[in-house]
């Protein structure tokens, strides 16, 4: 299946990473520990380490539903989203995350937002869901703004620490998104 190259809201751009974007993920996103303390990754500790991230990164990005996003106002890289096709019409997070400083705009909003049109509105999709570290309270916060509902936990173990959790899971339907926007039937 073919993607968008870009999805846009008012603040944000979902575009395709290029390598001009190595600083700014770097210094705004990939080489905080603060902002990997909730996410799957390990930080990066150099520009060669970041690199590499951004060379694999350009790769994974060609043929899947992920992008860098990007800031409007400065045009700089601040993060990264991606959504992945878990069975039929059910789409999953493949990870969303923002360098700190972009934390608290409402860039969150936006770009589950502009997922949901795309998946729901493009792509038909049944159900989006959602996961996070259960101290991870702007997530769950975000998730819960969005219309999502909180659905279980499930044990999870990180890969890059071994720590293990319960990883909180929230799932919003087409159905609930239709009746958010009040679409008529």
């Amino acid at each position: 299946m073919e993607f968008k190259k870009q999805l846009e809201a008012k603040d944000i751009i979902l575009g395709k990473a290029k390598q001009e974007d190595l600083h700014s993920i770097y210094n705004n996103y990939w080489c905080s520990e603060k902002t990997a303390k909730f996410m799957l990754w390990i930080p990066q500790k150099n520009l060669a380490e970041a690199q590499d991230r951004l060379d694999r990164t350009i790769a994974f990005q060609e043929d899947h539903l992920a992008f860098m996003i990007y800031e409007k106002a400065t045009g700089e890289a601040i993060g990264q989203a991606a959504m992945i096709e878990i069975e039929d019409g059910v789409w999953e997070d493949g990870g969303i995350g923002m360098g700190e400083k972009c934390v608290g705009k409402g860039y969150g909003k936006q770009i589950l937002n502009c997922f949901f049109d795309y998946l729901f509105g493009e792509l038909n999709a049944k159900k989006v869901i959602c996961s996070c570290h259960p101290d991870n309270i702007p997530s769950k916060k975000l998730q819960q703004s969005c219309g999502m509902k909180f659905t279980h936990t499930q044990e999870f173990t990180r890969k890059k620490d071994g720590v293990t959790y319960n990883a909180e899971y929230y799932a919003i339907t087409k159905e609930e998104w239709e009746n958010l926007r009040g679409f008529q039937k």
